[in-house]
């Protein structure tokens, strides 16, 4: 990979500014309504913003799909942490084998384009679980992901709306 500087290509096109105002309507609502997950979605905007509002939508069903089967096996390695008093064995050996039931889950549903974001959400989720948190914590984490998934797609819904009738 020969890494050149072209100059030509340094620009800020509307899908990059689009990213970023994804990202600052997840910053401006999680901070406004004290939500913690500011990571969890500004990611996920960030993954779902495609290059039209089709694409984001399509693309948004598959985020929503593998973030919930991420969400929903962070549960799992929550009860189970929780059932062997928070042991490092349980972390070493459970989150291996929960990120790889994710990629064989959503693969096998036939979503491979939400693998990376189904196995994120998973990873950052259950390595993030305060040890005396309740499992609200990982709900709202997930919730925090569909929130990402809304904000990216509502970005590209209001350009398309507005280059559709201002033309």
């Amino acid at each position: 990979m020969g890494l050149k500087f072209e100059p030509k290509k340094f620009k800020f096109g509307m899908r990059t500014l689009k990213t970023g105002i994804a990202v600052f309507l997840v910053l401006g609502l999680f901070s406004a309504l004290g939500w913690e997950g500011l990571q969890i979605g500004c990611l996920t905007a960030v993954f779902s913003l495609r290059e039209n509002f089709d694409r984001s939508i399509q693309f948004g069903k598959s985020r929503i799909f593998a973030n919930t089967v991420g969400g929903l096996l962070s549960l799992l390695f929550y009860f189970v942490n929780m059932l062997f008093d928070h042991s490092v064995w349980v972390t070493l050996i459970l989150v291996p084998i929960l990120t790889m039931l994710t990629i064989v889950i959503n693969v096998s549903f036939n979503n491979s384009s939400g693998v990376i974001g189904g196995v994120a959400a998973l990873l950052i989720i259950t390595l993030s679980i305060p040890p005396n948190d309740t499992f609200v914590y990982v709900i709202a984490r997930v919730f925090e992901t569909f929130c990402g998934v809304f904000i990216a797609i509502l970005v590209n819904y209001d350009y398309n709306w507005l280059t559709k009738h201002l033309k």
